[in-house]
């Protein structure tokens, strides 16, 4: 992302959002937290993943930094942007108000 510009035309939404994490989620493999294993499926009414060998499922959020926060994908991008966008960044005090 290059600029505030770029970074607003190409993540519009929370939709967006979520399947760019996807896509890079997937590009690093997903692991099953309960039981190790990298077979899975996805389950796109539900958004999650389904492990092969436990059936045990994994939100897109699972074994990540936002794993238990209820902001949104879009939330979580625009303060990454935010704390990566500029040299100094931006403080969490800043980005809070």
């Amino acid at each position: 992302m290059a600029n505030l510009f770029t970074f607003s035309a190409e993540f519009t939404s929370e939709e967006a959002c979520r399947l760019h994490f996807k896509e890079q989620r997937d590009k690093l493999g997903v692991t099953c937290q309960r039981c190790g294993h990298d077979a899975h499926y996805w389950i796109q009414s539900r958004w999650s993943y389904k492990c092969k060998k436990c059936r045990s499922r994994m939100t897109l959020k699972s074994g990540t930094i936002m794993e238990h926060s209820k902001l949104s994908f879009l939330i979580w991008y625009k303060t990454m942007f935010l704390m990566t966008a500029t040299k100094k960044g931006f403080s969490t005090l800043e980005i809070q108000k």
